[in-house]
């Protein structure tokens, strides 16, 4: 089993400049090729505060905006904190006609030792493998009012159907070994599940619920590549090596005629009530 938090807590210990940028070159392929957030997850959500007044909710690591805009669109009042100063622009952009949504560049640690205000909802994405894993609950409780949520939205990576997969198998072998494995959908439920269990492993949130779909996508083999270089596991490669990386794939598409990859992944809304502590 891929252990994703392992993962990004790695990045984590890396200098802060370069965790600030990590998909500054990305962010358009990020914008146009993660896979979406699906309303009926979204719609799910939102009912979780349907009875608050003006809810004012605060968004993690919101990147280009993939999920703000569900709650912008909604007419939701959000904060948005995000370090990738091109994710920013991007974003600031792309939401310029909406006067209900904030952006701030900024790390979230930097920003919330320095915050009084409160929220009435946190929301967080694949940000909250970011987080420092010793005090990201304790942060994130802080900033909420009292009864506040916290809501992890997931979307896994797009994943080729396995007729497609067992040709890029040995690439991965080579490339990657340690993301190798072809997953089934419980093995992906289970590797988000066990990160968002730690909002109520921290006893800083309690009640945690789960909402999950299922979606299948279609891409070019192109479209499929700029998909792979928004997810971090291939940022993380040296440059030669993920050159070399992509161009097998490409080749190995291009000999077997692969055309088109279909793929199917998981949209899941995890949430959490703050602990009366």
């Amino acid at each position: 089993m891929k252990n994703f938090d392992r993962f990004f807590q790695k990045i984590y210990e890396q200098p802060l400049e370069n965790r600030q940028d990590w998909y500054a070159e990305s962010t358009v392929a990020y914008a146009k090729y993660r896979a979406p957030y699906i309303d009926e997850i979204i719609d799910q959500t939102c009912r979780q505060f349907d009875d608050i007044a003006q809810p004012h909710l605060l968004e993690i690591g919101s990147g280009p905006g993939n999920a703000t805009k569900h709650f912008v669109e909604r007419g939701y009042k959000i904060t948005c904190v995000e370090p990738n100063t091109t994710a920013c622009k991007f974003a600031i952009e792309r939401f310029k006609a909406f006067p209900n949504v904030e952006i701030i560049n900024s790390t979230f640690e930097e920003w919330s030792a320095n915050i009084s205000r409160t929220f009435d909802v946190a929301i967080a994405g694949t940000s909250f493998h970011w987080l420092d894993q010793k005090t990201r609950c304790e942060r994130l409780a802080n900033l909420l009012k009292s009864n506040g949520k916290i809501i992890l939205l997931w979307c896994t990576a797009p994943q080729p159907e396995y007729e497609i997969y067992q040709y890029l198998d040995p690439i991965y072998q080579e490339y990657l070994p340690s993301f190798a494995d072809y997953e089934n959908f419980e093995t992906q439920r289970q590797n988000i599940m066990s990160v968002s269990e730690h909002l109520v492993e921290s006893n800083y949130f309690v009640d945690l619920q789960c909402q999950q779909e299922t979606a299948c996508l279609s891409y070019t083999t192109e479209e499929y590549l700029s998909l792979l270089t928004t997810l971090s596991p291939y940022i993380a490669l040296s440059t030669e090596r993920r050159e070399a990386f992509f161009t097998t794939l490409r080749q190995t598409f291009e000999e077997n005629e692969i055309t088109k990859i279909s793929t199917k992944y998981i949209c899941a809304a995890h949430s959490a009530i703050k602990a009366k502590i």
